[in-house]
């Protein structure tokens, strides 16, 4: 992953907690939500350590925000167990416990599953339009991601295309489903996985992104039918499977040194809550 977080974020300057994006499903996203997303998939990916610093200054430079912002960033990683608050120690990465996240996706799965359900009984032809031009920038995304040819810089923005394109189809099937508080809910409990070092051609995990793409398929035509309890039973299922795919990726990852932990040096007071 890219040593400059700026340029693949896009954040500009902003107060902590001002929205800065709405997405399909209604949910407000902030500058705090999208420090802590791309903090946490370098945590998923191997970028940063267990027991690792992670430095306000360091991420507010990176990231061109205030220090309040990641203050806010850090306070939701520690929600999620990714990181925790040392006293005089600062905020320190955890190490990732699987029945933690196995148990996020079960509740993910229940609540995905809730929203195809009701998606199913709503959905207009402006939804279904949304969630095919999703699905299709989708099936381009993985294919681009599946291309051996790829060097590091591609793979790594094909990987970031990759997770815009996967939460741009849950988010329209959110929208189509009128359902804020469920999209909130599920975005707390959505765990990401990318980075061009996380992927190869031919490996279980490549397998498991064309699974993907055919599960996505047949959840479309469910809800095109207005099939409630079929879009159901495959938005569930489907999601518990994104958990088989991500602990192949993890187990497949090689690691390599993080951009913005610094493990041997000593916590500054800017590092502390």
């Amino acid at each position: 992953m890219s040593d400059e977080l700026t340029e693949r974020d896009g954040i500009a300057e902003h107060g902590a907690g001002a929205p800065s994006v709405a997405d399909r499903s209604g949910t407000l996203t902030t500058k705090a939500d999208e420090i802590a997303r791309s903090v946490e998939e370098m945590i998923v990916a191997g970028r940063l350590q267990p027991d690792q610093v992670l430095r306000q200054d360091d991420l507010s430079r990176q990231f061109g925000v205030s220090r309040t912002p990641v203050r806010e960033a850090f306070r939701q990683l520690a929600a999620l167990g990714l990181v925790s608050f040392v006293p005089n120690r600062g905020v320190r990465v955890r190490a990732l416990d699987q029945d933690e996240w196995g148990q996020a996706f079960l509740a993910r799965a229940a609540l995905e599953g809730t929203a195809a359900h009701r998606a199913a009984s709503r959905i207009t032809e402006a939804d279904l339009r949304r969630i095919d031009d999703a699905n299709e920038d989708f099936r381009h995304q993985t294919d681009l991601l599946r291309s051996p040819g790829l060097s590091s810089r591609e793979r790594e923005r094909a990987s970031l295309g990759w997770i815009a394109a996967n939460d741009a189809f849950h988010e329209a099937i959110l929208g189509a489903a009128q359902v804020p508080l469920i999209g909130r809910l599920i975005s707390g409990l959505r765990r990401v996985f990318s980075g061009e070092s996380m992927w190869a051609p031919g490996s279980a995990a490549d397998q498991l992104y064309q699974v993907n793409v055919r599960q996505h398929d047949a959840i479309r035509h469910a809800l095109a039918a207005g099939s409630a309890d079929a879009a159901r039973t495959l938005a569930h299922d489907h999601v518990l499977d994104s958990w088989e795919m991500l602990k192949a990726v993890l187990a497949e990852a090689p690691t390599s040194e993080p951009s913005v932990a610094r493990s041997a040096s000593p916590a500054t007071s800017s590092d502390r809550r």
